[in-house]
């Protein structure tokens, strides 16, 4: 018979309540991992299943320069009439049929990638550590793939109440609605300039009756130029 030893321990030998359930401290930095492992995951995921895919298709097309306008999930206005929450446009690069991208100029190569679920919210894309660390891990990329990548600090003067930065690429041509790209010097063979800002972008859309209305939203826009 196994013998009872319960009754040998003194009230001072069991550990108290506090020590029977422990948490993470406020200083283990247990919710700031959370965030940034969560931040660090969903912009790997957008850059190696959409822009790092486009940007070598643009590439060996031939063309030197592309801009890519990331919709987040829940910007309604800039998601098709018919889309009525369908997966179908899920990653859609190019604008649809019956949308036409406005507010840029016509010489741009602009492509659309609709970002889907709830993870890709425009409350998640809006934060300016987001902005900043999608342009570094951009950068870092294209360093390890051998190139030489040519920072440019130029704010937007235009950010708006985001905070989001520009990184030189982008400015707001007064007093229309159109961003243009600011006249910048030639890339040398290997060069890249790379420029991500949060803006308001527009749609030319044919709505459910057949008319075309333009709607406005904020979308993430990134802008690579390739020197070669």
């Amino acid at each position: 018979m196994t013998k009872d030893t319960s009754s040998n321990l003194s009230p001072d030998d069991l550990p108290s309540y506090s020590e029977s359930i422990s948490f993470p401290s406020a200083s283990s930095g247990f919710l700031p991992q959370n965030l940034a492992t969560a931040r660090t995951t969903l912009i790997s995921s957008l850059l190696t299943q959409n822009i790092s895919p486009h940007l070598h298709t643009t590439t060996l097309s031939g063309l030197s320069s592309s801009t890519l306008l990331v919709i987040p999930s829940n910007v309604s206005s800039l998601q098709p009439p018919s889309d009525n929450g369908s997966k179908d446009v899920s990653g859609q690069e190019n604008a649809l049929p019956g949308e036409t991208i406005v507010g840029f100029p016509s010489a741009e190569n602009l492509s659309l990638i609709r970002l889907r679920g709830l993870e890709n919210s425009l409350e998640f894309w809006r934060q300016p550590a987001v902005i900043h660390e999608l342009e570094e891990q951009l950068r870092t990329q294209l360093r390890r793939e051998g190139h030489h990548v040519i920072g440019d600090e130029m704010e937007n003067p235009k950010a708006g109440p985001t905070g989001a930065k520009s990184t030189g690429f982008f400015r707001k041509k007064a007093p229309s609605a159109e961003w243009k790209t600011p006249t910048v010097e030639p890339l040398g063979n290997g060069e890249i300039r790379t420029g991500v800002a949060l803006m308001d972008v527009s749609l030319r859309i044919e709505n459910e009756m057949g008319l075309y209305e333009t709607r406005t939203g904020k979308a993430v826009v990134v802008k690579v130029d390739v020197g070669g």
